[in-house]
């Protein structure tokens, strides 16, 4: 009895994935000309801790996990193919340093890195991101990661306070 309810949370787990990552309803004005969070200047002021030439990380204003942050090329490019190889070198290059910040700051050992392509498969702002979202050891829980995925888009997003206090600790930790 116990590997069938076992069987049947993990279906249901899946599905329930599947709608989360594949439903997302995106703006019907997704396209090159519509209004991007991530090329408006005061969401990137308040929400930017790294910024080099290319690339900013942004922590995100509904964390997922205590660290959820947004890796992002200045320019506006709405798919990851239409990157230069620069700005994926630099991409790569940031990503490591929000790692080490992360783990600095949040005890973390472990991340998962997730972009999508189109808004066929979800792609809510149409500029190319990565979300970086660390675990710490011990979070081995995909049931709990999955409710907490759902839960943030339905949260408040974090007071200023808090999101002022989560950028100046990654950004004292990227130095």
């Amino acid at each position: 009895m116990n590997k069938k309810l076992l069987l049947f949370l993990i279906l249901v787990i899946g599905l329930l994935s599947g709608l989360y990552f594949f439903s997302k309803n995106p703006s019907p004005s997704f396209g090159f000309n519509s209004y991007c969070a991530f090329c408006d200047s005061s969401v990137i002021e308040r929400q930017k801790f790294y910024e080099d030439e290319l690339v900013v990380a942004l922590y995100i204003h509904k964390p997922i996990f205590p660290g959820h942050c947004l890796i992002i090329p200045k320019r506006h490019i709405e798919r990851f193919e239409m990157l230069t190889d620069v700005e994926i070198a630099k991409m790569g290059k940031a990503i490591k340093k929000v790692n080490q910040a992360v783990k600095k700051v949040y005890g973390t050992s472990s991340y998962l890195l997730y972009q999508k392509n189109g808004r066929e498969v979800g792609q809510s702002v149409p500029h190319v991101h990565f979300h970086y979202l660390p675990r710490k050891t011990g979070d081995d829980s995909t049931l709990k990661f999955i409710i907490r995925m759902y839960i943030a888009n339905a949260k408040q997003p974090i007071s200023s306070e808090d999101m002022q206090e989560a950028i100046e600790k990654l950004r004292e930790a990227i130095e």
